[in-house]
């Protein structure tokens, strides 16, 4: 069956699969989808995940065999697996028809991908999960749509705007989802619950000439250190929230490393940038801060982010903005080792 992804909740309500095929170039609704499955999954019982993303080094048989030797004793297991490109190859192909083929009330599988073309849906293999389980494809919002999508996405937030903070947000994020989600988690952040009028949506979203938290990552994923100390000063003394500059460093810290374990792990770049969506304007810098770190130094300063946020939450004992510092000094300077 094929499920739309407005009606995924009440589909996964009535009728819980063990076999999805998420499909879509918005990642942003693709992992909500994913988000959701999962919730759902973990209510039946299904307490254990196994997740990969599709390399060239990537294990079919191993990960085949460890679904099939599943015994009486075994928890409800998950099997998720994310590819960057909507080819899987004819190895991949022949995998997922296996694993299809094992999978039963204690075993369910969850694969992501960009968009499918008519061919691919026509295939064997996704006639098969058709069969089995659904395919969930993700179409992106029509420009008349995005306000709408807004206002609903600020309401499960706890907000109220008005139609014209509304109307800001949608002309500053030009259609980009996730970059309004951001703003959204910042709104929130700012305000706890309430109301987001005109003035205050211009002032969380204003792109003048003052310095902003985006400007601070563009600024470090070029290497550019001294840029980087002028625009975390002067975020301080616009009384800057920490907890917003460590949101997004390590927001982008964790895209940089699922960037860095797929090429690392032999995938082309130029696929791996167009499966999460950088922006063609990004890429270039993107990639010089890819090119001065391996994901295992990426994987440190996510534990060095989680750190400073239990510090700025007053959960633990330290000097926060030290802390961001030492991190952004850290992500601006070349550490890739030999």
């Amino acid at each position: 069956m094929k499920i739309s992804s407005e009606n995924l909740s009440n589909e996964l309500t009535k009728n819980f699969l063990n076999c999805y095929l998420i499909s879509g170039d918005e990642p942003l609704l693709v992992q909500e989808s994913h988000d959701l499955i999962r919730k759902k999954a973990y209510t039946e019982g299904f307490i254990t995940r196994e997740s990969y993303d599709q390399t060239q080094s990537l294990n079919w048989q191993e990960i085949i065999n460890s679904s099939s030797n599943m015994s009486l004793f075994s928890d409800k297991k998950i099997i998720e697996i994310r590819f960057i490109s909507s080819k899987p190859g004819r190895e991949a192909i022949n995998s997922i028809i296996d694993l299809i083929g094992i999978l039963n009330q204690d075993l369910m599988l969850i694969i992501s991908m960009p968009k499918l073309d008519k061919a691919s849906l026509s295939a064997k293999w996704c006639q098969n999960i058709q069969k089995k389980g659904a395919i969930i494809q993700i179409w992106p919002l029509k420009s008349n749509e995005f306000p709408f999508w807004l206002e609903k996405r600020i309401k499960a937030a706890g907000l109220n705007a008005t139609r014209e903070a509304i109307l800001i947000l949608a002309d500053r994020v030009e259609g980009n989802l996730l970059a309004a989600a951001q703003a959204i988690e910042k709104l929130k952040l700012y305000l706890g619950d309430g109301s987001v009028s005109e003035a205050v949506m211009q002032k969380v979203v204003s792109d003048d000439s003052r310095y902003d938290v985006y400007k601070l990552i563009d600024a470090i994923l070029v290497g550019d250190i001294q840029l980087s100390l002028r625009v975390l000063q002067s975020l301080q003394n616009e009384s800057m929230d920490a907890v917003v500059i460590i949101w997004a460093l390590n927001r982008e810290l964790r895209l940089l490393s699922k960037l860095s374990f797929a090429i690392e792990s032999g995938a082309n770049q130029n696929e791996v940038m167009q499966s999460y969506r950088i922006w063609s304007s990004r890429q270039n810098i993107v990639s010089l801060c890819l090119d001065r770190h391996r994901v295992s130094n990426f994987h440190s300063m996510i534990k060095a982010c989680a750190h400073a946020d239990n510090i700025a939450k007053g959960q633990e004992q330290g000097d926060k903005w030290q802390l961001i510092k030492n991190i952004i000094l850290t992500l601006s300077t070349y550490d890739k080792a030999a």
